[in-house]
């Protein structure tokens, strides 16, 4: 449980937030805000991403089969540049 929630279910909070920024009423936050919101969610997901790439690079030189758990967790951090990009962009 450890590895799923350090390289899934944490990474995929960021695409949550995202998805919440898209669901909240406008009367609720407004688009300035909003838009300032999902740039900074953007931002830190993607810094955090290639933290964990670089980290991933170290740690996969030790133990190979650890690759995969890093690989889906800088897909998961890079999901939300393409969701604000994309579909809710």
């Amino acid at each position: 449980m450890d590895r799923l929630a350090r390289h899934i279910l944490l990474p995929a909070v960021a695409p949550a937030a995202i998805i919440g920024l898209y669901v909240t009423p406008v009367a609720l936050i407004g688009c300035m805000n909003r838009g300032l919101l999902a740039l900074g969610i953007v931002v830190v997901s993607l810094v955090a991403g290639i933290a964990m790439g670089v980290v991933g690079i170290k740690t996969c030189r030790r133990d190979p089969a650890t690759r995969w758990w890093w690989i889906a967790s800088i897909f998961i951090l890079a999901t939300p540049a393409f969701l604000v990009l994309g579909p809710l962009g």
